[in-house]
């Protein structure tokens, strides 16, 4: 069977790198345990000219060109033996990931993938479970710089894709800096998957907050119990309409554990605060209007006479 190559400069370049390295890992014994033989790699691209152009920009093709460890992988590495496939050019005679299932398509990527430390928790992960596959998230052909996961923007929006409620939050008044492109969804989330919940990048929620916010890490002489706890007691991490980020506004935040309190409504008598319950109850003028006014340290307070007062 005659074929015939196309010439432009990019893959043509690219086919003859790949049999340059090819003979030198023939030369020296070296060898690739899961490689296709690469005879047929050529004559894909008389019919696949613009995936083969496109793949030439990837981390897989980059690598396929200059890494000895992936010297001898080609088009049938992840597609299977092609000479049946050129012969009858029929769709089915070839293997094609995108076809299969996404844990199927998945198992072929960590055929070469399984030694990465990211793909440590991959199986049992959330995604895993839910069948999310490698594919959904990682173009292998088109992965252009800019549509790739090395482009921080494209990494928030993969992310984006599936968790159209976390891009809704984000877009409220006060959100972490990921719009502004200082931080992704993969700062605080590993999508591969990790030993804690909900992905995250730490044991727990509060050892990721502090990983940025070290100065409310303590310890405290007097310690705020539900700050200790969880963050997210008090703050929403994806985004809030209310200031850094708190769930709600004060005083109504401290008062959803703080209900029964005797504090009085002015320093001049010993009315109640108002409450959720009762908000016409008590003075307005003072206390009501902002617990923090006396109790700013609401992280935890190093003052030395009392737990309540931070100045």
């Amino acid at each position: 069977m005659n074929l015939t190559i196309h010439r432009k400069p990019a893959i043509r370049h690219l086919v003859l790198a790949v049999g340059a390295l090819l003979l030198a890992a023939a030369a020296t014994g070296v060898g690739i345990a899961q490689a296709a033989p690469p005879e047929n790699a050529p004559a894909c691209l008389d019919c696949h000219e613009e995936q083969t152009t496109s793949f030439a920009a990837t981390s897989h093709g980059r690598a396929l060109t200059f890494g000895e460890r992936h010297a001898a992988t080609t088009c049938e590495t992840c597609h299977g033996d092609g000479a049946k496939h050129i012969e009858s050019n029929d769709p089915a005679d070839i293997v094609n990931p995108g076809r299969m299932s996404a844990e199927a398509a998945s198992q072929r990527c960590l055929t070469c993938h399984d030694e990465n430390a990211a793909q440590t928790h991959w199986m049992g992960s959330i995604h895993q479970r839910r069948g999310v596959g490698c594919m959904d998230c990682h173009d292998v052909h088109a992965a252009a710089p800019a549509d790739s996961m090395t482009n921080v923007a494209m990494r928030t929006e993969a992310c984006y894709r599936c968790h159209q409620d976390v891009r809704a939050e984000m877009r409220k008044v006060s959100h972490h800096p990921v719009r502004e492109g200082k931080m992704t969804c993969l700062s605080c989330h590993d999508p591969h998957g990790a030993s804690s919940r909900g992905n995250l990048r730490a044991a727990n929620v509060n050892e990721l907050c502090y990983q940025c916010h070290t100065e409310k890490r303590g310890p405290f002489i007097w310690e705020h119990a539900p700050v200790r706890e969880n963050c997210v007691a008090c703050h929403s991490p994806h985004g809030s309409n209310h200031l850094k980020l708190q769930n709600t506004s004060v005083p109504y935040l401290c008062q959803q554990c703080h209900l029964n309190t005797r504090h009085p409504g002015t320093l001049y008598d010993a009315t109640r605060l108002p409450t959720l319950e009762n908000p016409a109850t008590g003075s307005n003028r003072i206390f009501n209007r902002a617990c923090l006014d006396c109790h700013p340290m609401i992280h935890g307070s190093n003052h030395p006479s009392s737990p309540y007062l931070g100045h």
